[in-house]
């Protein structure tokens, strides 16, 4: 895995942000995602702009593992877990298609930085192993893993935020996962984050209230459309997907 970037790096990247070998991969009206690989490492860029939403509630939905449950409609499992004085979080992530469903355990920093008279706030996150979480069956471990993310107002009442993200996914993807990822994964996951930023406030005063739903007929028909052509082509080899492999490896280990 690569080191991470500095804070000043990461200021740099969002502002002059080097998409040299970076290939657009998935574009909505708040979010564009670029995406580059290396091996079997993919490497994500995001960028996004709320004009409605405050960066200090961006920042405590993207810390708040509570609340993350409540919210994220593909997460499975969420918690805090520890393995003595370590502290750090357990994710199950539901997969498409006929794949297997991936899990993490990760550590979590976050701080708030002023520089240049601009105030960022930051949060790291990188794969880390712990002895209380060992892998399941039927669940593939990512153990290669790490994001970053930086928030700042756009000036007014919003947030800009840049997102880097890298990781071993344990498997070849098929084709139409890709797509589907790109074409409604993650412009449906970019409605459900505003939505969720949106109803913070409520929630930590009521954690009972029930968050407006976020429907899959509020995404573009369009892409909706490509990604479900994309996931009855015939070219697709969804059984050349090695996930059972991957399993099958875990479970010996």
């Amino acid at each position: 895995m690569d080191p991470c970037l500095s804070i000043d790096e990461c200021i740099q990247e969002f502002d002059t942000p080097n998409l040299t070998d970076w290939k657009l991969f998935s574009q909505s009206s708040t979010l564009t995602v670029y995406r580059q690989s290396n091996k079997k490492l993919f490497y994500y860029k995001g960028f996004s702009y709320l004009p409605d939403v405050l960066p200090e509630i961006f920042y405590k939905v993207a810390i708040d593992v509570e609340y993350r449950v409540v919210w994220d409609k593909y997460l499975k499992e969420g918690r805090k877990i520890s393995d003595e004085d370590k502290h750090g979080v357990y994710w199950q992530i539901v997969m498409p298609l006929f794949m297997s469903n991936r899990d993490y355990t990760f550590i979590q920093e976050y701080n708030e930085y002023d520089i240049d008279n601009r105030h960022f706030y930051y949060v790291l996150t990188r794969s880390e192993q712990f002895k209380s979480e060992p892998p399941r069956k039927k669940i593939i471990r990512i153990e290669n893993c790490q994001s970053q993310t930086l928030i700042c107002s756009d000036g007014a009442n919003g947030l800009k935020s840049i997102f880097l993200y890298c990781e071993d996914p344990r498997g070849s993807f098929p084709k139409a996962a890709w797509s589907w990822v790109a074409k409604f994964g993650i412009p449906y996951y970019a409605k459900l984050t505003h939505n969720a930023c949106k109803n913070y406030p409520q929630w930590i005063k009521d954690k009972k209230i029930v968050l407006p739903n976020v429907v899959e007929d509020d995404i573009d028909n369009s892409a909706a459309a490509a990604a479900a052509a994309a996931m009855i082509m015939p070219t697709d080899d969804v059984t050349g997907n090695d996930d059972n492999e991957d399993e099958e490896q875990q479970d010996k280990e």
